[in-house]
C-alpha cells in the first residue's frame, strides 16, 4: 500500500470517488465546475500500485483551545469507491494521515463524520453538539418591536470578508476549537458553494458592521425555506436585527431554519416557544494524534502537583497505544512512556480521552458515557483540574 499526494492526472477520478460517495443520487458526472487546484487543502490517495483504493482531503486549520493556539487538521472527504469497500483500505487511510500529521508536529485533529460508530472505532470522538431551529419566520417578528431595532442591512460579497472576521471571532469568544478562518476558506467556502452561491447579508450600526447571515433560498414540496448556514452576532443588538431581518421574509418563505451552538435562547426570546421546533445534533469530531504531544502543549492550574499514569487504547496510532506517567507541576506536564501500564491509575479509550481533552466530557461525564476509567480518586481530581469541561462549538463546515 502506498499512501500520497494525489496525483494530478488523478483529479477526475477523485472527483468520481468523491461524488459516488457524498452525491450518489445526482449520477455519474462528465464534467465538474469547480477546480480542485482553486480549493483549500490538500488530497491524499491510498494505492494498491496504480489502483486508487480511496481519497480525503487535508485542511490545515488553527485553532484555540484552554488558552493555547495552535495548528488543528481538519480531515474530509474521506471517500471509497464500492469495489474497494469492507477491505481496511479506509482505516489504513486514516491511520496515514495520522503519522503525517504526527510528523508535521500536530496533535489533535477534527472532521465531521458520515456515521459517528465508525469513526469511535478508529478514535475520534465527538467533540461538540449543535441546534437546529426551525420556524414559521413570523414567530421571529418580536424582533422588529425591540428597542434595539435599527441600523442597517446590506448585501456582502467576498471583498467584504475581512469585515466579517472581527464579527465571527466575538461571536465565538467563549467557545473552544473555533477556526482562525484564512481569505481562501472566506472565499471558496463561505462565499461560494458546491451547489450555488449563498446570500451573505451584514447588519451594521453607525457604519460599523456587527452581525451577518450566510444562507439559501431552497424550493420544497412544503414551500420555500430560508436556510441559514451561518448566523454570527457581535453582541445581542445583532443577534436581534439578524432575527428580524430574518423576519421580514415572512411574505417570502414558509420557513427558516437556523444553524447555532448548543444553547437554546432563542426559546426564551420568542413569545411562544412552541413555534419553534429546535433539535439537538451531534457535531464534528475530534481526536488526539499524540497524546504526549497534547498533554505537554498546554497550560495547567499552577498549584496543580500530581502525578498518575495512564494507559490508553488506540486502534490506529501504535504509538498512543501504551501507557504514560504523567506530572503536573509549575503549570506545566510531562508525559513520559512507561514500561508497565496494566495497573495504571487511568484506562482509556482515545476516543474518551480526546473528548476529555477538548473540554466536550468532563472527567465524570467520560467514566459514565465513555471509555474511560479513573481508578483513584486522586488520579481522578488530577485529571479533572487539568481537562476541565469547557464550551466547545467548531462550527467550520468541511
Amino acid at each position: 500500500m502506498d499512501y500520497r499526494p494525489l496525483p494530478d492526472d488523478r483529479k477526475t477520478q477523485f472527483r468520481d470517488y468523491v461524488q459516488y460517495a457524498f452525491s450518489p443520487e445526482d449520477g455519474p458526472q462528465d464534467e465538474y465546475e469547480r477546480d480542485l487546484d482553486e480549493q483549500p487543502g490538500e488530497e491524499r490517495a491510498l494505492f494498491d500500485g496504480d489502483e486508487m483504493l480511496c481519497v480525503c482531503v487535508h485542511y490545515w486549520f488553527r485553532t484555540s483551545l484552554r488558552g493555547q493556539r495552535f495548528e488543528m487538521p481538519g480531515l474530509s472527504a474521506v471517500a471509497s469507491p464500492p469495489q474497494h469497500r469492507r477491505q481496511g483500505n479506509v482505516a489504513r487511510l486514516l491511520g496515514e494521515s495520522l503519522a503525517e500529521y504526527r510528523e508535521r508536529g500536530d496533535f489533535l485533529t477534527a472532521l465531521w463524520a458520515f456515521e459517528h460508530p465508525f469513526y469511535e472505532r478508529q478514535g475520534w470522538g465527538l467533540a461538540n453538539k449543535w441546534l437546529r431551529y426551525e420556524c414559521d419566520p413570523g414567530a421571529l417578528s418580536f424582533a422588529r418591536d425591540s428597542p434595539l431595532a435599527g441600523g442597517e442591512f446590506r448585501k456582502l460579497d467576498e471583498d467584504d470578508y475581512d469585515r466579517l472576521d472581527p464579527v465571527l471571532a466575538a461571536a465565538n469568544e467563549e467557545y473552544e476549537l473555533t477556526v482562525e478562518r484564512t481569505e481562501d476558506w472566506w472565499r471558496e467556502r463561505v462565499f461560494s458553494g458546491w451547489r450555488g452561491d449563498p446570500y451573505v447579508y451584514g447588519w451594521k450600526r453607525d457604519g460599523d458592521l456587527r452581525g451577518y447571515l450566510v444562507y439559501r433560498v431552497e424550493d420544497e414540496d412544503e414551500g420555500k425555506r430560508l436556510h441559514v448556514s451561518e448566523f454570527a452576532a457581535a453582541d445581542r443588538a445583532a443577534r436581534l436585527n439578524c432575527l428580524r431581518f430574518l423576519a421580514n421574509h415572512d411574505s417570502q418563505v414558509e420557513t427558516v431554519t437556523v444553524y447555532a451552538p448548543p444553547e437554546t435562547a432563542l426559546l426564551d426570546e420568542v413569545p411562544d416557544p412552541a413555534d419553534l421546533d429546535c433539535e439537538v445534533k451531534a457535531g464534528p469530531m475530534a481526536r488526539i494524534v499524540d497524546v504526549p504531544a497534547a498533554l505537554e502543549a498546554l497550560d495547567y492550574p499552577d498549584d496543580l502537583d500530581a502525578e498518575f499514569t495512564v494507559a490508553v487504547e488506540d486502534p490506529l496510532a501504535d504509538w498512543n497505544d501504551d501507557a504514560f506517567r504523567v506530572a503536573v507541576a509549575d503549570g506545566r506536564a510531562t508525559c513520559e512512556r512507561v514500561r508497565d501500564g496494566g495497573d495504571a491509575d487511568v484506562a482509556a479509550s482515545v476516543s474518551a480521552l480526546s473528548q476529555v481533552y477538548v473540554g466536550y466530557h468532563s472527567v465524570g461525564d467520560a467514566e459514565t458515557f465513555a471509555d474511560l476509567d479513573a481508578r483513584t480518586p486522586e488520579a481522578r481530581d488530577a485529571l479533572a483540574a487539568m481537562l476541565p469541561e469547557t464550551e466547545v462549538f467548531l462550527s467550520e463546515a468541511f
